[in-house]
């Protein structure tokens, strides 16, 4: 079970970095063209996080449908993990947002067991992953909880100098998709470049 919760905090962040990167084919714009701001950098990374977590133990604690359940479960995953790095995939700096959804993740698994002492037991059942009972003072839940935390920190920390490195063009990440001729045909040809 912790492999299939692993493989889907994964495919989680794989999801937000496809989707981060809102126009394939075209380099993001310079200084002067398209301005983020770290208000709205802060406000994704809140609204991703909270609403996620919020909506999601609701959803568990709510309703009585095992699919309703298990949705609002991912999503409380989700807003754990990712929340807080969209803020980061908004100003499309994407190494700081995957620094700090790889620290929650770690951290995540270090805690998986202590779901049912977090959540409460209705949790637990929905997601199937906790088998024994701990206390949220060892050393392992400690250790976890500092990664999430520290995780959340770092990327509201780093919401202001991604914002303001997309707004002076000094770093850039593009996805293209071109076409080539190979032996007398057109062939699609998938390009990516990171400036620093």
């Amino acid at each position: 079970m912790k492999r299939t919760i692993l493989l889907l905090l994964l495919l989680f962040g794989f999801s937000l970095l496809v989707q981060a990167q809102s126009e394939v084919g075209i380099n993001r714009p310079f200084a002067g063209d398209g301005q983020k701001s770290v208000s709205k950098a802060r406000s994704i990374a809140l609204t991703n996080t909270v609403l996620s977590i919020g909506t999601g133990i609701s959803a568990v604690a709510l309703f009585d449908n095992d699919n309703i359940q298990k949705v609002g479960a991912y999503l409380t995953i989700y807003g754990i993990v990712a929340g807080a790095s969209t803020g980061n995939f908004y100003a499309e700096d994407y190494p700081r947002g995957v620094i700090g959804m790889g620290a929650r993740a770690v951290g995540s698994i270090l805690m998986i067991d202590a779901t049912s002492e977090i959540f409460g037991h209705r949790f637990e059942r929905t997601l199937n992953i906790d088998d024994k009972k701990v206390s949220l003072t060892d050393t392992k839940m400690l250790i976890g909880e500092a990664f999430i935390l520290g995780g959340f920190i770092y990327n509201l920390i780093s919401l202001k100098s991604s914002v303001e490195e997309y707004n002076s063009g000094g770093r850039q990440f593009s996805v293209n998709v071109n076409s080539a001729v190979v032996n007398n045909q057109v062939a699609p040809v998938l390009t990516a470049q990171i400036n620093f």
